[in-house]
């Protein structure tokens, strides 16, 4: 098997390079247990960029990338920079459901509008759930909280 040095590659090794001093940086701390979530986080990103590191080493990827222009990415990017700001008026879980419900209905590929909201509304319902599950009851985190929650 011959290994490909192209661009994508170093692009993958950069990232795991990355990943694995996040790593590094989350792990090997004195108070484990205050780190448990930012090892957790960051060994899944240090698994999933050596296995892209891989995949680029040995061409195994498919080349069907479709270019998705900037323009068409910059709503989401400010919602989410709104949603950060959000954070400390209206808690983790509130600016997160908000953010949520706006990015998934803006870039819905649903036609029907009422359709698009409730499948929205409901993918940014679970998610947050999901978030207080995580980090409130099974990992003992504390987030922002705000107005609502």
């Amino acid at each position: 098997m011959m290994i490909i040095l192209g661009r994508r590659f170093f692009v993958a090794l950069a990232v795991a390079m990355i990943a694995g001093l996040i790593f590094r940086a989350s792990f090997f701390q004195e108070n484990s247990e205050a780190y448990l979530f930012p090892s957790i986080i960051a060994a899944v990103m240090l698994v999933l960029s050596l296995l892209s590191l891989a995949r680029e080493a040995f061409d195994l990827c498919v080349d069907d990338f479709q270019a998705f222009p900037f323009s068409r990415q910059l709503p989401a990017i400010l919602m989410m920079v709104a949603g950060v700001l959000l954070v400390e008026v209206l808690g983790m879980y509130t600016s997160a459901f908000i953010v949520l419900a706006v990015v998934t209905y803006w870039y819905s590929p649903q036609e029907d509008g009422r359709r698009r909201l409730v499948s929205s509304l409901g993918f940014a319902t679970g998610f947050s759930v999901f978030m207080y599950l995580l980090f409130t009851l099974m990992l003992n985190v504390q987030l922002p909280r705000g107005v609502l929650i």
